[in-house]
């Protein structure tokens, strides 16, 4: 059995690794936590975040919304990058009706992260 802080630690080892350009090693990596953790929209998340880095923006969204939400609808976080994936994708007024309620969630790390983006949506 996998406790709790192992996949926390493996998902923290596969956010650095995508973040470092080793995205082949953080795909395997959130591959094997959604194999432990299939319910789990964390490595859904991941993959998301390693197609953000390389620029494939509408497998991001792909996979955010066929596969994150429809394991939590209602997942700050999932919908968060969801709004970043439209951004980057130039698809600013659908980003905004994404972001805009996170601002006020009880989630800091999705609010936080909307709020970012949102001020960056303005400047552009």
């Amino acid at each position: 059995m996998v406790t709790v802080e192992t996949l926390r630690l493996l998902a923290d080892i596969g956010f650095m690794a995508t973040s470092n350009g080793m995205s082949g090693q953080a795909k395997s990596i959130f591959k094997a936590i959604g194999h432990i953790r299939p319910n789990s929209v964390l490595p859904h998340i991941g993959m998301a975040l390693n197609h953000l880095n390389l620029n494939p923006f509408q497998d991001a969204l792909d996979v955010l919304e066929k596969k994150a939400l429809k394991i939590e609808p209602d997942n700050p976080t999932v919908r968060a990058f969801i709004g970043m994936s439209l951004m980057l994708m130039g698809r600013n007024s659908e980003s905004e009706k994404f972001l805009t309620p996170l601002t006020s969630s009880d989630d800091p790390l999705a609010a936080n992260l909307a709020e970012n983006l949102l001020q960056e949506l303005k400047h552009h």
